[in-house]
């Protein structure tokens, strides 16, 4: 318990934090570049560590080290001494826009950079393809007429490449009917598909009812497991199991649930031959699989294939972040899909404990959802200061102080109750996970 604690926190300060500080590199780069007198540029929040002064900067590592800050000589009109060119509101409004522009525009180049990166490494995952092995009955996917057998061509109109794709769709657009396009046998059929909401450790998602038609072959078996002792071999299919048809992975996994460790007969198909052999007893919650691994790719790519990837990848998942906000203002969705602190930490820690890959995985996603959400034009957000910087510039003369402070105390209102409604549904959601756990 305590050691799942410490590595949430720690997740939560490599993902959340550096992001953050990364963000605010950003506005501190671009204000150097323009001359602007920094004050202070800081690693962290609340009382200084240590540090060092250079020119008229202190550098410095403060003590909660969740993200960082910069601050700007007169920043504020109360804090502006009026006249100093080197102050950021003397500077012209071109360049407030970019310095302000600049921080959200850093979590994007981060989470483009860091997908790409990921895929350079290689990754190695299932083949899955967004063909049905399985519709639960009486599930949205069953009262929307697909059946196993259908391969998923389109939803909502975006092209479905892999499962993954039909997974996070689904998962995105809970509540929300959603025009499915789909092959059976060759007929080009369509049907709405409305995803119901489930809690889960993650937060609320859309589920559809529905598992993937994995091929039951043998991708590899790991040395010294109960399949290499079994004698099952790359390239091998799995056609029955405990005397009962196999003609897909889920048929297996129901095998191997139904077995709870103990021997399980097996028949493979191997080179036009038929061979029986028998999987020995396991500890089933370490080894699922007793060493059988699906059949697997490795993706990897080359830098501009890399890139390429990752501007695709990135502006989908912007489209569904922006179907998530939509969703929202109509009225159709509920704060409780936004994820707090707390399910951030967990959820952190997790992947976390997966791996470096992992990590970087979820850092990419959270760098582009927080560089999009600071854009927005809501006031005390970057957004906010640049949308009242175009206002300006659009009606030619300055908005007086008293307007601006009213704007920036709404929008400092409204998103306070937003955070205490998020962090309220936060706790009660992990408390809950907590209890059944």
């Amino acid at each position: 318990m305590l050691s799942t604690i410490g590595t949430n926190f720690l997740g939560f300060i490599l993902v959340l934090g550096v992001l953050i500080f990364a963000h605010e590199a950003g506005h501190f780069i671009v204000a150097k570049l323009f001359g602007v007198r920094v004050l202070v540029f800081s690693f962290g929040f609340g009382k200084r560590l240590l540090g060092f002064k250079r020119g008229d900067t202190d550098y410095r590592v403060s003590l909660i080290p969740l993200g960082g800050y910069v601050r700007m000589a007169g920043d504020t009109p109360e804090e502006s001494e009026g006249g100093d060119p080197d102050e950021f509101l003397a500077r012209p409004k071109w360049q407030r826009f970019l310095i302000l522009l600049a921080g959200p525009l850093m979590n994007l180049v981060i989470a483009i950079v860091f997908v790409a990166g990921v895929s350079m490494v290689g990754t190695e995952y299932v083949v899955v393809t967004p063909l049905i092995g399985e519709v639960t009955p009486n599930q949205p996917a069953a009262r929307a007429g697909l059946r196993a057998g259908d391969r998923i061509v389109r939803v909502d109109g975006e092209k479905i490449e892999g499962w993954d794709d039909l997974k996070f769709a689904i998962s995105m657009h809970a509540g929300t009917p959603l025009r499915v396009e789909y092959d059976r046998g060759g007929r080009q059929l369509v049907t709405t598909l409305t995803p119901e909401k489930q809690s889960t450790e993650y937060g609320t998602i859309g589920r559809a009812g529905v598992k993937p038609f994995i091929d039951s072959t043998v991708g590899r078996v790991r040395p010294g497991s109960a399949a290499a002792r079994a004698g099952l071999r790359a390239g091998d299919r799995i056609v029955a199991a405990n005397g009962k048809p196999v003609a897909q992975l889920a048929d297996f996994e129901t095998a191997l649930d139904a077995s709870k460790g103990a021997p399980l007969p097996l028949s493979l198909a191997r080179a036009g031959s038929t061979l029986n052999t028998t999987l020995g007893s396991v500890n089933q919650a370490q080894d699922p699989y007793r060493g059988f691994i699906p059949k697997t790719e490795i993706r990897k790519l080359s830098l501009l294939p890399a890139l390429r990837e990752s501007f695709a990848q990135n502006w989908k998942m912007l489209k569904y972040a922006g179907s998530t906000l939509a969703r929202l203002f109509r009225a159709e969705g509920s704060v409780k899909e936004l994820s707090g602190p707390i399910s951030i930490a967990r959820i952190s820690g997790d992947m976390l404990r997966r791996g470096w890959i992992e990590v970087i995985s979820l850092m990419a996603m959270i760098s582009l959802q927080l560089g999009i959400m600071n854009l927005l034009p809501v006031p005390v957000l970057d957004g906010g200061h640049i949308f009242i910087l175009l206002i300006e510039g659009a009606v030619r003369h300055d908005l007086s102080l008293r307007v601006k402070e009213r704007i920036q105390q709404v929008g400092f209102a409204a998103l306070a109750a937003l955070m205490l409604v998020v962090i309220y549904n936060d706790v009660i959601m992990n408390v809950m996970l907590m209890r059944k756990g």
